[in-house]
């Protein structure tokens, strides 16, 4: 089964139009949550504040296949990690496909909803 997931591969504050991760493009990040209009990224501690307006470019890979991703949000949350060496930053969609965005959810959601039949059925085996 193939793994749905989002890469960002350019993350760029609006204003200021200064790329907020360098390297994106070798080493792209993976969103880590996501939900109807958000989602939550880890990247070094304070590339960008509350409020910040961003421009994303990235590329879903849905069942096997790749869409390109292109959306503005603005940063809602920024968490420092333990380690420090972190931080967690959750961005809120404001300008986006919705439904790409959508067709992510239901997969990601069908691919739970298949795991969840996958386990039920072994422990009725035992």
């Amino acid at each position: 089964m193939a793994r749905n997931f989002l890469e960002i591969h350019s993350l760029q504050n609006l204003t200021t139009e200064f790329e907020l991760v360098k390297n994106l493009k070798a080493r792209p990040l993976e969103i880590l949550e996501y939900s109807d209009k958000s989602f939550t990224f880890e990247a070094t501690p304070r590339i960008c504040g509350l409020g910040t307006i961003i421009q994303l470019k990235g590329k879903f890979h849905i069942a096997g296949n790749e869409f390109d991703f292109l959306a503005t949000g603005k940063v809602t949350q920024s968490e420092s990690l333990d380690s420090g060496k972190f931080s967690k930053y959750t961005v809120e969609l404001h300008r986006f496909e919705k439904g790409l965005w959508d067709n992510f959810l239901n997969a990601n959601l069908q691919s739970q909803l298949n795991t969840d039949m996958l386990f039920r059925s072994m422990r009725e085996l035992d």
